[in-house]
């Protein structure tokens, strides 16, 4: 992938669209916070000492996100856990992210 074309952030906006969600202010703010927590979380669950930047080359790290984040839209305190789905993405990528060096 040329470096132009790598992907540093997950698309506020993009994931806005996803979900059906109105263009506003507040939204907006809502589902960036998310997608923080949820990318701070997922790294936590597989290794905190490696780089995000590190994470965005794998595809499913991005899923991840994205799917964490509208889970936690949806259901803010996880009621029911983490879906079955997102804990193999998890286990995914704790396979690929080995180590921090």
């Amino acid at each position: 992938m040329a470096e132009t074309d790598e992907i540093t952030e997950i698309d506020t906006e993009k994931l806005m669209d996803d979900l059906n969600l109105d263009d506003t202010p507040e939204n907006k703010a809502i589902i960036t916070d998310l997608i923080l927590d949820a990318s701070d979380l997922i790294r936590s669950s597989v290794n905190y000492k490696v780089a995000e930047t590190e994470y965005f080359k794998f595809p499913i790290y991005i899923r991840a996100v994205k799917t964490l984040a509208t889970q936690l839209y949806y259901d803010r305190t996880l009621s029911e856990g983490m879906s079955k789905g997102l804990q193999m993405m998890i286990n995914n990528l704790k396979g690929r992210v080995v180590d921090g060096s």
